[in-house]
């Protein structure tokens, strides 16, 4: 069966394209991996996974839900969820971008029901994950309102895995607060992940993030940038 991941957040700028440079890293070499930058408005992953684009066959695309107005058409989703069912691969993560992922919710609030979103899931023969990256600091409410929206509305209909960007949080209590809040829905959240642990005013860290903006493979890391970067990709 295949599986979709979705990488969501409504919140920019909290870490969805660095969890998917993350994730791609660590399939870099899993040839049933295939990336999407749904992205419309800054394309961070097409950058940072410029190292898929060089594989045979090419295991990267950019698509984009805009409509002739430009206008973000929710529908486009399952048109571009049928197309990408129809490839040889078995595991799809999609990068939606702050207004992709903020029009998301409404699929199961004004377009369809959780049944008829779940009759799709079946049709599309597919499993469908929904990643929530939470970040810290003044992103943290709008963050946690988002996932609470989520939870709230797909119950433990489909799989839920919150993804905590560590980097951003001053404050612990909150990232305890999170593991809390996961417990009580553990019916429909069914993993807390953390990653993005690097201190970037460090050596390996700044050099290992310039590799990774610039799109460099796990062959560009070397020393102790790779036993960073490999820590790191564990735990995602």
């Amino acid at each position: 069966m295949k599986k979709f991941h979705f990488n969501l957040q409504s919140k920019g700028g909290v870490g969805k394209s660095f969890l998917t440079a993350l994730l791609a890293l660590k399939n870099e070499n899993n040839p049933e991996s295939y990336f999407v930058d749904l992205d419309s408005s800054v394309k961070t992953s097409s950058q940072q996974l410029k190292f898929l684009k060089g594989k045979t066959p090419t295991r990267f695309a950019s698509l984009n839900l805009l409509d002739h107005r430009n206008k973000i058409d929710r529908q486009l989703l399952f048109e571009n969820l049928l197309l990408l069912s129809q490839k040889d691969y078995s595991d799809f993560y999609l990068d939606f971008g702050a207004p992709e992922s903020a029009e998301f919710p409404s699929l199961f609030s004004s377009d369809y029901t959780i049944a008829e979103f779940k009759q799709i899931e079946t049709e599309l023969n597919a499993k469908l994950v929904f990643n929530i990256i939470v970040a810290g600091g003044s992103s943290y409410e709008a963050c946690t309102s988002y996932l609470q929206r989520i939870v709230n509305l797909v119950k433990d209909q489909f799989q839920i895995v919150l993804y905590i960007n560590e980097a951003t949080f001053i404050n612990k209590d909150k990232i305890e607060e999170l593991s809390i809040y996961s417990q009580i829905h553990k019916d429909c959240i069914s993993e807390v992940k953390r990653f993005g642990d690097f201190d970037n005013t460090t050596a390996p860290h700044k050099s290992i993030l310039k590799k990774m903006e610039e799109g460099m493979g796990l062959s560009a890391y070397a020393f102790v940038e790779r036993i960073k970067i490999l820590k790191e990709i564990a735990k995602v």
